[in-house]
Formats: structure tokens, sequence, C-alpha cells
């Protein structure tokens, strides 16, 4: 199955970090009592993947399909060159503590982040992302560039901390929606 931008970056939760991982299944399991339907695109990327994603938009499309190749992902269009996918060359993705999800409906994913699948009038994207804050993740759809689909937790580790080693701790159990 590939994302929206046809990627084939893991979509497993196994490849999270163990803390994010369980996260991850709490917080698909929380949007499943709600009606949501959420699948997960998006979790661990090599430094290769996030720097073919980083120049997708931003470079020519020749570069662009040299780096992919590079990090074993499937070449793109022009088409799809003309959109940026991310706004960082370094993510939370590629130390496992970060995983982007969309709405599912009729096997397909759906982008509109003002659907309301559930029907009970917030968007299901709004609704996600207050869910996973309520477990301790953080919410791209905060971000200064919104990202309505990433969740993320790193304890308060800093990127540096990051590519240091640091993994952060699991987070203390809050109450359920």
């Amino acid at each position: 199955m590939r994302s929206e931008t046809g990627e084939t970056v893991s979509r497993r939760i196994e490849d999270l970090y163990p803390p994010v991982a369980e996260m991850c299944r709490r917080f698909l399991h929380l949007c499943g009592q709600k009606g949501i339907e959420a699948v997960i695109t998006s979790t661990l990327r090599t430094e290769d993947e996030q720097l073919a994603l980083f120049a997708q938009g931003r470079k020519k499309l020749s570069y662009v399909n040299g780096l992919r190749q590079d990090a074993g992902l499937p070449p793109i269009t022009e088409e799809q060159n003309r959109r940026i996918v991310t706004k960082s060359s370094i993510s939370v993705h590629r130390f496992g503590c970060a995983f982007d999800v969309a709405l599912k409906k009729d096997g397909g994913a759906v982008w509109d982040v003002k659907a309301d699948l559930n029907r009970n009038d917030i968007s299901d994207y709004e609704e996600m992302g207050l869910t996973g804050e309520s477990i301790g993740l953080r919410w791209g759809g905060r971000f200064r560039f919104r990202d309505y689909c990433h969740f993320e937790y790193t304890g308060g580790l800093g990127i540096e901390e990051l590519e240091a080693g640091a993994r952060p701790q699991g987070p203390r159990e809050k109450e359920d929606l």
C-alpha cells in the first residue's frame, strides 16, 4: 500500500520505538472507539528516505529521483515533484518516535482535514489530534506549518539528544477521554 505521495516507507508499528509503538496502538484503539478508522501511513524512516522526501518540491526531478533511488523509494513524476511533502530534513521519524496517519474510508485514504466521517460535527483529523494529545502525543496539527497527519513522542528530548542515541521513557498514564 502506498501513501498519498506514492511512498513505500515503513508503516509497521513494530518499527517504532517500543513506548511510541504502544502509544500508537492505544491511539488507534481510542480512535476506533470514537468511530474513526485511521490507517498508519508512515513510521520509521531512514536518513536517506527523509532527505529524499525533503528534496521533493524543492529540487529538480532528476536530483529528487536520484535521492529516492538511493533510499530505495520509487521514482516520482514531475507533477508529484511540485508538492513539498515535509518541512524538515531531520525528522523524529528517523528515531522511531513518530508516525503519520490518514482517515480510512472504503479501503482508501481520506486526506481532507475537514472530513467528519463519524458525523459528530467535529473534523476527524481534529478529533484524532485531541485523542493523541490526551495520551501524551505531540500532534502536528499544532505545528507552525500544520501537519494534521503527524504524531510524535520524544519525552521532551530534542533532535540532538535523539541523534546521540537517547530515547524517551514511556509517558505516565492519563485517563482516557
